[in-house]
């Protein structure tokens, strides 16, 4: 059996989820509404999108998109839903896959289990695969196709929404595989948007939800689709990928969850800046208020951060909007250095003239580190202060912790529902399981 269909069966298998996965995944949800309802009120790039997407649907749809008054068709509803969950790079985030699971997977099985009306255990579940699938196939592909521009957000992250939606749908082992063959031929998105600030970045997982219910439609009314489609002669791995490993496809399927391996992100921008920022914020409660404008700073970076957030290029030195300064460690770093925190409002300090200053006192360069790791150090004068981060705030071995997490989100979704409706989304977001009506709580999540 090819690694291809193994994925296939065990999308439609019996689950023995260990006893941190289902509510693992009702943190990701939470964490996904609460940014999707705030894109959906403040991200630049939304009023364009969302006309686009009127304009294509204008119809009578009934599917809900977080944070919206009108209903949508599915695809479109998962479409819109994956846009607002990237739109802030402030999803969740796999090392293994490379990339952002959750907006991908939760926008199609939202949609799926919305029209279908499925009860939370079956949501779960669906995600849970959606979840594992995404994040072995990234990291099958592995970091040779980000490194050859890829985004793989969207061209892993397009067969766990698959995945997801078929088992919603109950589809057998073989439908499934025809919907990855299907799904193969619609994997697609580059990191060209870093040319010059373009929101491809937050439609790829729009257009991987959307093309993920177009794929299991296709193939749930018999449309064959490709075989082997992730590890066949002219499959995924092969064509995207110079060094993938075939053998992170099925390596303890079932039993060992990568999933686990997913974190939430504390700071609305790339994850190879958040541990600089980390950094940052603990050297500067070092160093007095009066002298941090003065200081030198210089940030070690891992081969692979340097390349997507550290080369001094133009523009992440002089960054243009707020996907140029979600990519610049320098605009990040020298923002919490100078304000002591990084949120969607430090976009507004775009421009400034203090913290332009302040970037022109940052330099990089590259170290023996792993991906995620970072070696800051601030001299001023004479006197230097050093600070080393091996894994940044939110990865599963540093966990952002729960009053974190529902600090996150009240900030979030309290402007767009009011904190009283926000915490009981909250509430209703920790108790999904068997006796939940999808269709009724997603509903509830509507403007």
């Amino acid at each position: 059996m090819s690694a291809t269909a193994k994925l296939a069966e065990f999308t439609t298998s019996d689950l023995r989820l260990p006893e941190l996965v289902p509510p693992r995944l009702r943190d990701l949800v939470l964490d996904y509404i609460g940014i999707s309802a705030f894109a959906s009120n403040h991200a630049e790039n939304v009023p364009a999108v969302r006309a686009a997407v009127d304009a294509l649907d204008p119809g009578d749809g009934q599917t809900t998109v977080i944070g919206e008054p009108r209903g949508y068709h599915s695809q479109y509803a998962a479409l819109l839903n994956g846009c607002y969950a990237h739109s802030l790079d402030f999803d969740d985030t796999n090392h293994l896959q490379i990339g952002h699971p959750g907006a991908p997977v939760i926008s199609a099985a939202f949609a799926e289990a919305e029209d279908t009306g499925a009860d939370g255990r079956a949501f779960l579940e669906a995600l849970a695969v959606g979840y594992e699938v995404s994040c072995r196939v990234g990291a099958a592909v592995g970091a040779s196709s980000y490194d050859r521009g890829f985004h793989l957000t969207s061209t892993s992250g397009i067969f766990g929404a698959a995945a997801a939606v078929a088992r919603l749908r109950s589809f057998d082992k073989e439908t499934v595989e025809h919907t990855f063959g299907l799904v193969l031929s619609k994997a697609a998105g580059t990191m060209q948007y870093l040319a010059n600030g373009a929101w491809n970045k937050r439609l790829h997982p729009g257009f991987a939800a959307h093309d993920a219910l177009v794929c299991a439609t296709l193939a749930g009314a018999g449309v064959r689709g490709a075989a082997h489609a992730i590890d066949g002669q002219y499959g995924l791995l092969r064509g995207y990928s110079d060094d993938p490993r075939p053998a992170a496809l099925t390596e303890g399927l079932g039993e060992t969850w990568t999933l686990l391996e997913t974190a939430i992100k504390p700071y609305p921008s790339c994850r190879f800046t958040h541990a600089a920022v980390d950094a940052a914020l603990a050297l500067r409660t070092r160093v007095p208020e009066t002298e941090r404008a003065q200081a030198e700073i210089r940030i070690g970076l891992s081969p692979t951060a340097m390349k997507i957030v550290g080369e001094p290029v133009t523009a992440k030195l002089r960054p243009q909007g707020s996907v140029d300064a979600q990519f610049s460690v320098y605009f990040q770093v020298a923002a919490a250095w100078l304000d002591g925190k990084l949120d969607w409002q430090s976009y507004q300090r775009i421009g400034a003239t203090d913290l332009t200053a302040m970037i022109d006192r940052i330099s990089t360069e590259v170290g023996e580190l792993a991906a995620h790791e970072t070696v800051v150090m601030a001299r001023i004068r004479d006197q230097e202060y050093t600070e080393s981060v091996p894994l940044p705030l939110g990865e599963p071995d540093n966990w952002i912790g729960d009053a974190a997490l529902r600090g996150k989100f009240t900030g979030l979704a309290g402007p767009v529902y009011g904190v009283a409706r926000a915490e009981a989304i909250a509430g209703a977001a920790a108790e999904l399981g068997t006796g939940t009506d999808m269709r009724t709580f997603i509903a509830s999540l509507r403007a």
